[in-house]
């Protein structure tokens, strides 16, 4: 009887383990998809420059995303007023539009 019982069970189990194997690789392939997807929804958005003249002298504590939070700067309107006109314009008056505008777009600035 106990057997019987035990191949019974056994046919059970081989019955339950291929579902959940099933179960266990979707599961891994939605976590990868995800993060795939994630990541190919990253790369579609536009990139910041990297290469402009502002990163040569903003580094470290004086980062520009330092320089934003601290002056609280949040529009690109506000930045080209005190990058133009504001306490420190002298020592930006060789910096082209070109490298503004990129510094604008670096920041996310709107």
């Amino acid at each position: 009887m106990t057997k019987i019982f035990y191949q019974v069970s056994l046919v059970k189990m081989k019955r339950m383990i291929m579902p959940a194997i099933i179960l266990v690789f979707f599961v891994v392939g939605l976590i990868i998809f995800n993060g795939y997807s994630e990541n190919a929804n990253q790369s579609a958005t536009v990139e910041k420059p990297k290469d402009f003249k502002c990163l040569k002298c903003h580094k470290g504590s004086k980062s520009l995303e330092n320089m934003t939070e601290e002056k609280g700067i949040t529009s690109a309107e506000a930045l080209r007023f005190l990058i133009r006109k504001g306490p420190k314009s002298g020592l930006h008056k060789t910096v082209p539009d070109e490298d503004l505008e990129k510094a604008i777009q670096y920041l996310n600035l709107k």
